[in-house]
């Protein structure tokens, strides 16, 4: 889907410090749901408790991640649903990269809270399908508009 939308990106990015702080315990330490798995999974769910929580940070500097056109459908409408909502307007896909900076920015912000879920004993694969209930609740509204 990514080729057919103008002047989308084509790797997701994560700040550096996020990255190194966050998704590599998340992903290298043997007590997490995520061990072993990859990021790209983490980098959703990071950037889907970050809009849950308003918790949105700049990328300082960028680390790229994956690329987009690894992304299946769902994945990609689930952070474009986020940009709809935080812009409460579709008009927001044309522009890509402001799409994904966004996604980029909750993906940033939300890496602490599932880092703290997950380390603290917080983190259960039901709330992962909750956040994408929100997802999908979120852009649908965004789409009726």
């Amino acid at each position: 889907m990514p080729d057919q939308l103008l002047n989308y990106p084509q790797r997701l990015k994560i700040d550096r410090d996020v990255n190194d702080k966050y998704f590599e315990p998340i992903v290298n330490e043997k007590s997490s749901p995520f061990y072993k798995k990859g990021k790209k999974g983490i980098y959703i769910i990071s950037a889907a408790l970050g809009y849950k929580n308003q918790a949105r940070k700049k990328t300082q500097k960028g680390l790229d991640l994956y690329n987009v056109k690894e992304l299946n459908e769902r994945e990609l409408w689930l952070l474009f649903s986020l940009a709809i909502s935080e812009k409460n307007n579709t008009d927001i896909l044309l522009d890509g990269l402001n799409t994904m900076r966004i996604a980029e920015e909750y993906a940033n912000g939300g890496a602490k809270i599932l880092f703290e879920k997950i380390f603290n004993k917080q983190f259960t694969f039901s709330m992962d399908n909750e956040l994408i209930k929100i997802l999908d609740k979120e852009f649908n509204k965004a789409k009726i508009k």
